[in-house]
């Protein structure tokens, strides 16, 4: 009897320590209460390429994120993966639309940055325009009844054609029209400059400007290594020549032209289908290049103080970049730039003021505060982005908790029973009157515990820089419902971003 009531616990045991989340995220914290891992479950199923990793220290540095949506077979099928060493410099970045990688970025620890665009055809994923296409078997498919048919690449991220790059595209020898091929320096139909395969074993060079169509390699030419089943093009972009390469072996050096137009198309000048397997396109990044400014990450919350200004933690912005809030006031979204107003590393608090002085979020800050020092015991919560850190946008969540005895607190901070997520740092602590009663900055003794900037203990400090001096001010709101409260204060609430490139915000 003995032997199988043991082998039950031990069953029992078992299944409680490797049950997992069914559906939704699973974070899972270190003993010091760092986030170090949040994995996405379907159906019980870990997907793949969903753990997140994270570093958290005194400047809250992130190491990974990833966005967008996931299945358990392709992993994540729409969004953006991102990792950081350990400086908080990015060391790529890969954009996925519909499981495939369409945007690929390696960066050194210098931040130079070569990026790689991707397109297998394996699915349509809308970065081609053209009139009459399909995708079958991995191929693209130029269906073309006129003088010319073309696929004029535009990928969410733009490829930049004037500097050095290096651009492939695969053609299968069987099975396709007379001529088809690569052009770049595509403005329209009658300029670009073109490098043609025809049927499967000879090539031309043609450089089209304003209709006059020039051979350049002045007839055809006999592929020196020509392939039975795919002719692999390959163009280089040296800053002063184009080397132009069919199945690796060099056919043509060719000065590198004045383009009129910066767009790459895949062409056919042949009635029927022509046949395009693959293509890639790589180039570096340079300094001056859009993409730099497109990349933010989540640095966690903050809140309004007035129409224009944002209270947050120092910790928040400590390694921040350019900064900016994502808000969402009056049912319109709002992505505002931010510039450092006030700085108090010692108390752990940063005043920013939005950068645009259109920009006018409230008449009046519809929470309060009192003179009262919240009872022990009593309810308080938080409102914030507890996924702020991750990149994840999702409305502001709210997390319930109790004041605990003020023995439990240090110097200039409250202790609560509630709930800690890194993604909440910099959000505001609500009574239930809607009063102010502090910030969230901390892990408190373990994660049911977080650590809150005082307000009462601040107060002189708190009241400045919210530019009211009042003992306290009763809440417009502080007899609407709770729910009302949580509606109408969750518009003073912002994710504060930082961006992943160029000079830290704050200098030691």
């Amino acid at each position: 009897m003995k032997p199988l009531l043991l082998s039950i616990i031990l069953f029992f045991c078992f299944f409680v320590l490797n049950g997992q989340i069914r559906n939704g995220w699973r974070s899972v914290y270190d003993k010091d209460g760092r986030l170090t891992r949040m994995n996405y479950y379907d159906n019980g199923r870990n997907v793949i390429d969903s753990s997140m990793y994270f570093q958290f220290y005194t400047d809250n540095a992130i190491k990974a994120f990833i966005t967008g949506e996931f299945s358990p077979q392709n992993g994540e099928v729409n969004g953006l993966v991102a990792l950081f060493d350990e400086a908080g410099n990015l060391t790529s970045y890969a954009n996925k639309e519909k499981s495939e990688t369409l945007f690929d970025v390696r960066c050194d620890y210098n931040q130079a940055c070569k990026a790689i665009w991707l397109d297998e055809f394996n699915l349509l994923n809308d970065e081609w325009e053209c009139g009459d296409f399909s995708i079958y078997d991995g191929q693209m498919i130029i269906h073309n009844q006129t003088m010319i048919g073309e696929a004029i690449y535009s990928p969410n991220v733009p490829v930049n054609i004037d500097k050095p790059f290096n651009c492939r595209v695969e053609i299968p020898v069987k099975g396709n029209s007379a001529k088809q091929g690569i052009a770049i320096g595509w403005a329209d139909k009658d300029n670009y400059l073109l490098f043609e395969i025809s049927f499967g074993t000879y090539y031309n060079v043609y450089q089209s400007v304003n209709g006059e169509l020039n051979d350049l390699t002045q007839g055809r030419k006999k592929i020196e290594n020509p392939s039975e089943s795919i002719n692999a093009i390959v163009l280089r972009n040296t800053g002063e020549n184009i080397l132009f390469e069919i199945n690796e072996k060099l056919e043509m050096v060719i000065p590198l032209p004045k383009f009129k137009g910066d767009k790459i198309a895949l062409l056919t000048r042949a009635k029927g289908d022509a046949k395009f397997a693959s293509f890639i396109f790589a180039s570096d990044i340079g300094e001056s290049d859009h993409f730099y400014e497109q990349v933010w990450i989540g640095k966690g919350s903050g809140f309004f103080i007035s129409s224009n200004r944002i209270l947050t933690t120092f910790d928040v912005i400590s390694d921040a970049r350019k900064l900016r809030a994502r808000a969402r006031i009056g049912g319109q979204n709002f992505i505002l730039p931010l510039k450092i107003l006030r700085l108090e590393e010692e108390n752990n608090l940063a005043v920013l003021m939005v950068d645009d002085k259109s920009f006018k979020a409230f008449d009046q800050i519809p929470y309060g505060y009192s003179n009262t020092l919240p009872v022990s015991e009593s309810s308080v919560w938080a409102l914030g982005y507890p996924n702020a850190v991750s990149a994840i946008y999702m409305p502001p969540e709210v997390y319930e908790g109790k004041v605990l005895p003020t023995s439990s607190m240090t110097v200039g901070y409250r202790l609560l029973e509630m709930p800690f997520r890194f993604g909440l740092m910099g959000a505001p602590v609500f009574d239930n009157d809607a009063n102010l009663i502090g910030i969230t900055a901390y892990k408190g003794l373990d994660l049911r515990y977080t650590e809150i900037i005082d307000f009462h203990d601040n107060s002189r400090l708190l009241k400045a820089t919210i530019g009211k001096f009042d003992n306290s001010i009763d809440a417009e709101i502080k007899s609407l419902s709770l729910q009302e409260k949580i509606k109408l204060l969750s518009e003073t609430v912002v994710i504060i971003e930082s961006n992943v490139f160029g000079e830290y915000a704050v200098q030691y």
